[in-house]
């Protein structure tokens, strides 16, 4: 599998498939391994799946865990692999490094996908999940690896697959990602957002509230409601999310 060498380790990744260029963007703790079912999209895309800095198996480790400094770094492994433009794929926190990336790289980014993206935590719910995912952290690791994991799948061997992935994310980076992730904020500037947008959330998510800084903020965009699902709508309804990344990318493809 290749390997990004950065000044402070090396940043692994997987890459499959042809065509224009998707990096997908995990949120804390949980590594490249929850986009196991946007594979499919590889046979008409270029899929790049990082496991960020102190997740999976990146030996990379950032000292100082910030927003900024992932989007960087994504930044550092686009010009590795040559990529001159690049869409982005974040799944809930991962979104909020997408966004950073599309707003400092303008010149670099295509187009970004957010499931279950927010520009601000607004909510109670999700700022409290949020302090949840920090305690858990500090005080019971594996626990929260198996309730993350079993949210997402039902599928035992891909539920141990995601634990043990899981398991292998540095504590501290995974503390700081969620502590950044909470206090991170770009609705001052998401006017500035000059790249085509597609917003996904699941019809149960209380996440999709966040939906309406996007609506005040900006005019051109397109949402995707999945229904019947909650948060985890990259792994539980994966075809309907896959369709929906598709057809934005056709639609955007077909306008330049």
């Amino acid at each position: 599998m290749p390997r990004c060498t950065l000044e402070y380790g090396d940043l692994f990744y997987e890459e499959i498939g042809q065509g224009n260029p998707i990096i997908f963007l995990h949120p804390p703790g949980m590594g490249r391994k929850v986009f196991q079912f946007q594979k499919p999209l590889s046979e008409h895309y270029r899929l790049i799946l990082p496991d960020l800095s102190g997740h999976g198996e990146s030996s990379a480790l950032l000292k100082n865990v910030t927003i900024q400094r992932y989007a960087k770094e994504v930044l550092e492994l686009a010009d590795s692999i040559g990529l001159e433009k690049v869409t982005l794929c974040g799944y809930s926190s991962g979104g909020s490094i997408a966004q950073e990336f599309a707003l400092a790289y303008p010149d670099r980014t295509e187009s970004i996908i957010l499931c279950g993206g927010f520009a601000e935590v607004q909510s109670p719910s999700l700022k409290y999940e949020h302090m949840l995912g920090m305690y858990f952290v500090r005080n019971s690791p594996k626990n929260l690896a198996k309730v993350i994991a079993t949210a997402h799948t039902f599928d035992k061997n891909y539920r141990t697959e995601l634990i043990e992935h899981m398991l292998k994310t540095d504590l501290n980076t995974w503390f700081h990602f969620y502590h950044e992730s909470l206090n991170y904020s770009c609705i001052g500037r998401l006017k500035n957002l000059n790249v085509p947008l597609l917003l996904i959330y699941g019809e149960r998510d209380f996440i999709n509230q966040h939906l309406r800084a996007y609506e005040r903020e900006l005019e051109d965009f397109r949402t995707a409601i999945i229904p019947k699902v909650s948060h985890q709508v990259p792994v539980k309804k994966w075809q309907e999310v896959n369709n929906e990344v598709a057809k934005f990318l056709e639609e955007h493809s077909a306008r330049r």
